[in-house]
This record gives C-alpha cells, sequence and structure tokens, in this order.
C-alpha cells in the first residue's frame, strides 16, 4: 500500500529557551540545535523507519537553506522531484520552553508557490494513500492542491490541518472535506474549530463532515479515535516530555504505517501512541532510523503494546 506525501521540508532552527520572551526582554538561548524537519518530512522519517514503501514530493530551490534540503534528501535516497532555480527555500525558528512546548516562526520560501504542473506531473496511480498537513493548504498553495486531489480517485486520504485548520480558507476546507479524508489533528485545533464543548462532541461533529475516521491526539492522555457511532480512548505511553516538536507528525506518520502494514485503528493508536512517545523525549523533530527498531511496535505481524 504506497504512500504519497505531498509537502515541504524545512530547515528548523530549534533554539531552547526558559520561557518565551515579551515584549523589550533580553534573553539568552540555552542551546540550539539545527534539524531538517516540516510535517511533511517528519511523516516520511516514520514510514521510511517502518519500512513502507512512499514517495515524497517537495519542492526544492536554490540557495543556504535548499542546499541544506537537497543534500538531506538525497542522503536518505529521496529522488528529487521539483527542483526550481531562482529563490530559496524557507526555514522554521522553533522556540522550545523548559515545559517542552513549542513556539513556531515560520520563514517562507519558494515552497509556498506551487505550480500545478508540479502535481500533475505524478502518476497517482502508483498510491492508494495520499497525505498532507494544513501547513501546504492555506492560500494559493491550498488552490492548486486541493484542485488537484479533485482529480484523485479510490485513494486514502490522511490530512493533518494543525493549527493552520482555523486559517485555510472555507472554500478550501470544504474541498478537501468533500474528499472524505482521514483527520487527525489535537484537542485544542479540534474544540476551537468545532466551537464544541469536549473532544467527543469535537470528534463526531468532525466525523459528520467528513464521514471517515477522526483521531484526536490528546497529550499525556493519549488518543481518542472516532469512526461513526464507535470510538475509543487509548492511554499514552508515560514518558519524559523534552521537545514536542514533530510529535503530531510522526503519530499520524505512525497511523498511515501500521495501517499500511494491516493494522486496526486501535493497534494503530497503540503504535502512534508508542513512537510519539519516543519523540517527545528527543531533543529533535523526528526518529532517525539509527534510534528506531520496528521490532519494537511491530513483530511477526502482532502489534506490541
Amino acid at each position: 500500500m504506497k504512500t504519497l506525501i505531498i509537502g515541504n521540508v524545512y530547515v528548523d532552527v530549534i533554539i531552547n529557551v526558559d520561557s518565551l520572551p515579551k515584549t523589550n526582554d533580553d534573553i539568552l538561548c540555552k542551546k540550539q540545535v539545527i534539524s531538517m524537519g516540516g510535517c511533511a518530512y517528519n511523516v516520511a522519517t516514520i514510514l521510511k523507519n517502518f519500512g513502507v514503501e512512499h514517495d515524497l514530493i517537495s519542492p526544492v530551490g536554490e540557495g543556504i537553506y535548499a542546499s541544506l534540503i537537497k543534500k538531506e534528501l538525497v542522503e536518505n535516497n529521496y529522488k528529487i522531484h521539483i527542483k526550481e532555480d531562482g529563490e530559496d527555500n524557507g526555514y522554521c525558528l522553533c522556540l522550545v520552553e523548559n515545559d517542552g512546548e513549542r513556539t513556531f516562526i515560520t520563514i517562507k520560501g519558494m515552497e509556498y508557490r506551487y505550480k500545478m504542473n508540479w502535481l500533475d506531473n505524478i502518476d497517482s496511480s502508483n498510491y492508494k494513500n495520499i497525505y498532507i498537513s494544513g501547513y501546504e493548504m492555506e492560500g494559493y498553495n491550498g488552490c492548486i492542491i486541493s484542485s488537484w486531489l479533485e482529480k484523485q480517485r479510490n485513494k486514502n486520504l490522511f490530512f493533518g490541518p494543525g493549527p493552520r485548520i482555523n486559517f485555510i480558507e472555507k472554500e478550501i476546507l470544504n474541498k478537501i472535506f468533500k474528499l472524505n479524508p482521514i483527520l487527525h489533528l489535537n484537542e485544542e485545533e479540534a474544540v476551537k474549530f468545532t466551537n464544541e464543548k469536549d473532544v467527543l462532541s469535537a470528534a463526531k461533529y468532525l466525523n459528520n463532515i467528513t464521514n471517515n475516521t477522526v483521531f484526536i491526539t490528546l497529550g499525556e492522555n493519549g488518543v481518542l479515535y472516532f469512526d461513526k457511532d464507535n470510538y475509543k480512548f487509548v492511554e499514552a505511553i508515560k514518558t519524559e516530555v523534552i521537545n514536542t516538536i514533530g510529535a503530531g507528525d510522526s503519530h499520524i506518520g505512525a497511523i498511515i504505517s501500521s495501517y499500511s502494514l494491516g493494522c486496526s485503528f486501535e493497534e494503530c493508536c497503540h503504535i502512534a501512541n508508542k513512537v510519539s512517545s519516543r519523540v517527545v523525549n528527543s531533543e529533535k523533530s523526528r526518529l532517525e532510523k539509527d534510534k528506531f527498531n520496528k521490532n519494537e511496535y511491530i513483530l511477526d505481524n502482532k502489534v506490541i503494546v
């Protein structure tokens, strides 16, 4: 079950601080880490770790950050499907506080100027699953990608809108929802978007408008999955939280991976919770191959919980 991942790769400049600065503050950085990230790349890393067949479609420009991205992709055996000269890629400044919570400042680059011919060159018949994140669905990019998605048939569309769900234009969101995506978002995002009083009501609302499964992560309380009248809360794996960057991406990446390997949604949740617990216990946003052992999660087609 091959997966197509459409999205941007970013250079993450991760800065650890005691707390976020206020106006006129003068604070010191405790530590700086430069890592490769972005929702699409974080998801792709988990699929690669699980040995799930996939392709990553991510535009690469020309400049300092583009060179870092190209080097990363080539070293990890990813084909450069989209190469555009003349403008650099953007990057993400990530401020991480003592409790592991993070604040993102995104500096845009050429990856915010998608072209329809980039996507029209994709042979979508090769894929059963498609993943997109909310960061690619705003504005002009959202118009291009959603129009291309409307042409696809018989695909499992996994959509991780993230905090951008409240910024994506309603017309674009409605186009995506009509494609019956499998939704993945956190409790705050779900409740705020739906204006419901609790996470279960929010899940039911989202399920009604997508007519498909909804996954809502609950931090230390695990994850809720909701499918029509069936739902279940799956407990989290207790761990020390060092950095929450990439936890949600890794969670949906693990769901796509385990689903592709034939697991039930409940089993997917157990695996995803375990994967994301490892991510938040790391300084980086991704679990790289040398820190990942597939047999800790799935062994002889049996889920280890």
